[in-house]
């Protein structure tokens, strides 16, 4: 009897321990993933930063200009102003997904 017991301790143990390094590896992956898009965001926000920065300067060079060369450069700023009104729609989402992710982790 006591043999069998041991044994059944035994499997609990090994049961245990499976199903802690399996819940090990799904925290790994979520951290992995968090940091993805983290890594993301950052692009992301640079390249806002970036457009934005290329638009003023477009727009600054167009006041200096007349006729189809300042109508010309107007459109390429605005272009990028749309642009770069699209990527902070996007930097948004990725900053909900990234408070998910980090809710779910603190959750594990």
């Amino acid at each position: 009897m006591a043999a069998r017991s041991r044994y059944r301790v035994h499997l609990d143990e090994q049961r245990k321990k499976k199903e802690t390094e399996t819940q090990g590896k799904k925290r790994a992956h979520a951290e992995e993933q968090l940091q993805d898009l983290k890594v993301k965001r950052d692009s992301l926000h640079k390249v806002t930063e970036s457009l934005g920065k290329e638009a003023n300067e477009l727009a600054e060079q167009a006041e200096g200009k007349a006729g189809s060369k300042m109508a010309h450069l107007i459109s390429k700023s605005n272009a990028l102003r749309r642009a770069a009104k699209d990527k902070l729609s996007q930097l948004k989402v990725l900053g909900d997904e990234i408070a998910t992710k980090s809710a779910e982790l603190k959750s594990m």
